[in-house]
């Protein structure tokens, strides 16, 4: 039943109801409404009492504020005369009600001055829409605090009036008033309407200077429904349309303000508050129009669905490896067994951490070791459970390549990962295999300890059959590089047995600077193979040699930078100067770091944001640092009187290099290690040797020195390898045999 029929019924009921009833407020609907010149539309007022009971039996009074624009007649019928917005005025004694009234596709009328607001005698409710409060008022805020609206468009403000505590104060009377009339009005009820685009201001006066505004914005912007079309329901079911305004914070529309149509009632119906009811099979269209706009949103009722059919069948249990996937399928039907395909079905997994689930495709996907649920539920109350138990799938290792030494034992940490590699969860139940025992074993933890020199895969599988592999690289513990064969070669050695090399590059040519990545299953060395010293990268056991640099000039001594992703030498390939360079493992990214005089040597701190290197610029053999990508250059060392040489970072983050000096009438040599912050030396060796390089082991426990056992001889020296503890002991040669001579130890990381 509409409003005017139920105002009639009461009319006839309780005849003579208004004399005995006092109006406390009156109600237009709609509360805006736009027309073209020369077009009718009817508005219906009512009256309510206090407590909001309707009054049906009351005389109401209609005018417009601009005549000009729409005439009113004494049944609310709106005829539109020109192009513009007028106020249309629904009065009872003293109370009164608004709805704006937006005419276009006319003549614009001349210019009106808008009236001033009177109040009628006796004043509006001065109380109205005030929560009870108890003591004087100490301030006055407004409710809401800012209003945005559209053109033609009216909300209510109310005002509250409060103590010094901020809690409510007694109802206040209070005055209302707009600042710019043009923009926005409102009456003594606080019923804002929205009059041209700008921004105005309301306020709210009360005795005692007790003042409130609240900024009013009024501008043309697009509405839009919030639902998705199209909206899809099932016979009987219903659902509420929601207009709001993208552009202004999103805050809804009032419903009222809009009227709704469908296109097609057998299907569904749409009441003035957007509420829609699916009446029976098929499409129809819902259309919204109002304050100047008109949207709409298709809705599809589908047949009445009598059971569903699903893929896989339920079991007490649907197994799904872990990061595995499996396809889940729901069809409703009707009672003849034909699918009803834009049925909606609605899929929830209970526990997410366990199990997600992708409606648009069906896919569930295992995402940690556990058990959850997957339902969906269709019209009719129709549904289905699976329970579902995810087992381990994917593995993911942290170190899928590492190096290890004789008789070194190292802990494989797996996780459990999903499809792109992320991890979700540590890895249990695993079985750990080797494919060659001889090189490496492991065990049932995913411990492995090298055997012999070589290369070994390590598998893991997890319960569900996943399977991944690690390239476990067996080297000994100082690699170096030897003329034994005729040609400098690179030979790995154990510190408990000096005298057994074994050789683990295939060069035709000389190779030499050995240098580990930090995993140790690859070294970086620099090769004459290719007719001048290149640098390339290989396996920890001599395979699969990589060249990474190409240039007709020399380049040498390479180091890892600590994520194993590039390698930082020095090359003369810059107007025959040495400098600075860094490339990708790949042989990508080659570029220059330093320019400025010569430059080389270069190291790499462990976390990867410093490089030390030597430099000439101050006419002297100096150690420098500049960050990774060459910038901040600066000298570490000012020494003219002494001679830097050989920086190499060590795992405590202090800088070790060789020093060479005058200590009375001789020149000695000396491998100290320097704070970085505070500049402090220590020495790691004596003095008494002809140090020309060395190495220091990842512990710090031991050092290796390139000597010149004849320093006598300045033409042809005779290069060995000493091994001394750093601090104490006696410096203990490597074994040679005849003519040999042994230069770059480097130690397993």
């Amino acid at each position: 039943m509409t409003r005017r029929a139920q105002v009639a019924a009461l009319a006839l009921i309780v005849p003579g109801a208004a004399l005995a009833q006092n109006v406390a407020e009156v109600q237009v609907a709609p509360p805006s409404i736009t027309i073209r010149a020369g077009e009718r539309s009817g508005l219906l007022a009512t009256a309510f009492d206090r407590v909001g009971n309707v009054i049906p039996t009351v005389r109401i009074i209609w005018s417009s504020n601009n005549v000009g624009v729409a005439r009113v007649d004494n049944n609310g019928t709106v005829t539109g005369v020109a192009n513009g917005v007028a106020i249309v005025e629904a009065r009872v004694g003293i109370r009164k009600g608004q709805a704006a009234v937006q005419v276009i596709g006319g003549a614009t009328p001349p210019p009106q001055v808008p009236p001033q607001q009177q109040t009628p005698p006796g004043g509006a409710d001065p109380l109205a829409g005030q929560p009870a409060g108890s003591g004087p008022a100490a301030a006055l805020r407004l409710e809401p605090p800012a209003i945005y609206l559209l053109p033609s468009e009216n909300t209510r403000v109310s005002p509250r009036a409060l103590r010094e505590d901020g809690s409510p104060a007694a109802p206040v009377v209070v005055t209302w008033s707009s600042l710019r009339s043009d923009v926005a009005s409102v009456d003594q009820n606080g019923n804002v309407v929205a009059l041209g685009p700008g921004q105005g201001t309301i306020q709210a006066s009360a005795s005692g200077g007790l003042t409130a505004t609240a900024p009013v914005v009024v501008a043309p912007a697009e509405f839009a429904i919030r639902e998705t079309s199209p909206l899809l329901l099932s016979p009987g079911d219903l659902d509420t349309l929601h207009v709001f305004v993208p552009s202004q914070n999103g805050r809804g529309v009032n419903p009222l303000a809009l009227q709704w149509a469908s296109s097609d009632q057998g299907v569904a119906r749409v009441s003035l508050a957007g509420v829609v009811t699916a009446v029976g099979p098929g499409k129809a269209t819902l259309a919204v129009s109002g304050l100047l706009q008109s949207k709409s949103i298709e809705v599809s009722v589908h047949r009445v669905a009598a059971r569903m059919s699903v893929l896989p069948p339920r079991a007490p249990d649907t197994q799904v490896p872990l990061t595995a996937t499996l396809k889940f399928e729901a069809h409703a039907l009707a009672e003849d067994g034909t699918p009803i395909p834009e049925a909606p079905l609605r899929w929830s997994v209970a526990d997410p951490n366990v199990a997600t689930f992708d409606a648009q495709t069906g896919i569930l996907t295992g995402k940690a070791v556990g058990r959850t649920q997957l339902t969906v539920r269709g019209p009719s109350g129709l549904a289905a459970t699976w329970n579902v138990n995810v087992i381990a799938g994917s593995v993911k290792l942290a170190q899928p390549r590492v190096g290890v030494g004789l008789n070194q034992r190292l802990t494989l940490r797996a996780s459990y990962a999903d499809d792109q590699g992320t991890v979700v969860g540590p890895a249990m139940n695993l079985t750990w295999s080797t494919d060659n025992p001889q090189v490496a074993t492991v065990g049932e933890d995913g411990t492995v300890a090298g055997t012999g020199y070589g290369h070994a895969r390590i598998s893991a599988t997890a319960p569900g059959g996943k399977t991944t592999t690690a390239d476990v690289y067996v080297v000994g513990e100082i690699v170096l590089a030897s003329s034994r064969g005729g040609k400098f070669q690179l030979y790995a050695a154990e510190r408990s047995n000096l005298a057994q090399l074994t050789r683990i590059s295939t060069d035709t040519a000389n190779a030499t600077e050995p240098a580990f990545s930090p995993d140790g299953s690859r070294i970086a060395f620099t090769s004459t193979r290719d007719g001048n010293a290149e640098i390339y990268v290989m396996n920890a056991d001599g395979t699969n040699a990589t060249r990474l640099t190409t240039d007709p000039q020399a380049d040498g001594r390479p180091a890892f930078t600590p994520d194993g992703q590039a390698v930082v030498f020095h090359s003369t390939r810059s107007a025959g100067k040495q400098q600075v360079w860094m490339v990708n493992v790949d042989g990508t990214g080659l570029t220059q770091l330093t320019r400025d005089s010569v430059n080389f040597a270069p190291t790499v701190s462990p976390d990867g944001q410093m490089i030390a290197y030597l430099s000439l610029r101050n006419k002297s053999y100096d150690v420098w640092l500049m960050s990774r990508d060459g910038s901040n250059q600066r000298p570490f060392t000012r020494s003219p009187q002494e001679r830097e040489a050989e920086p190499r970072f060590l795992r405590d983050g202090t800088l070790a290099y060789l020093l060479e000096k005058r200590v009375g009438n001789r020149t000695v040599q000396q491998v100290v290690r320097a704070d970085l912050t505070t500049g402090a030396v220590t020495p790691l060796t004596g003095t008494d040797l002809a140090l020309t390089s060395f190495a220091v082991s990842p512990a710090g426990d031991l050092v290796a020195l390139v000597v010149n056992a004849q320093p006598e001889n300045r033409r042809n020296p005779v290069y060995r390898v000493y091994i001394q503890p750093v601090g104490s002991g006696t410096p203990v040669p490597m074994p040679t045999t005849g003519a040999e001579q042994m230069v770059t130890p480097a130690f397993r990381p």
